[in-house]
């Protein structure tokens, strides 16, 4: 896979994550980190800008269309408890809710929009994904990275995750 084709497809991944699709963006960028330890870190800034954008058009979605956008999908997905749950914690939190999804059980999908429903600020919404996101994120680039290169016969691996995780759209909709 060249690397403008792997850079595409993890900026897709992360940014269909962030917004959408309930898999995680580890599962293709750990393999990517250890097949290229040299650019785990590029790999990881990638992965948090466009799982932060993907983040930020579901946190414009509920903003302005919460009834009409996203609870149809929430209620389909079965998340309403959960998002509920989850606006509880932003009104008690507020942004910091957001910060810390990326180091808990919370999907960020469901932070992302209760930040929307709940009124966090832009500014605020941006620096809070950036924060959780980052630090997901930079900590996979970082183990892959300290658990040494990948061989060259297992690149196949990022491959089947792509597949999977086109299927898994596919299966979406």
């Amino acid at each position: 896979m060249s690397l403008s084709l792997r850079r595409r497809s993890l900026a897709a991944f992360a940014f269909l994550e962030g917004l959408i699709v309930p898999v995680p963006v580890e599962l293709l960028l750990a393999p990517l980190c250890r097949a290229q330890p040299r650019r785990c870190w590029h790999y990881a800034t990638l992965a948090t800008l466009a799982s932060v954008a993907g983040g930020l058009v579901a946190y414009m979605a509920a903003r302005w269309g919460m009834e009409a956008l996203v609870m149809p999908l929430v209620e389909r997905w079965g998340y309403q408890v959960e998002l509920r749950q989850t606006l509880v914690l932003f009104q008690q939190w507020g942004p910091w809710v957001l910060a810390i999804t990326g180091l808990t059980p919370i999907p960020y999908k469901l932070a992302t929009l209760a930040a929307g429903a709940s009124g966090v600020s832009l500014l605020s919404f941006i620096v809070a994904a950036l924060i959780g996101r980052a630090s997901r994120y930079y900590l996979v680039a970082w183990v892959a990275r300290q658990t040494g290169r990948l061989p060259a016969h297992y690149a196949w691996i990022g491959w089947i995750i792509l597949g999977l995780f086109l299927c898994a759209i596919i299966a979406l909709f």
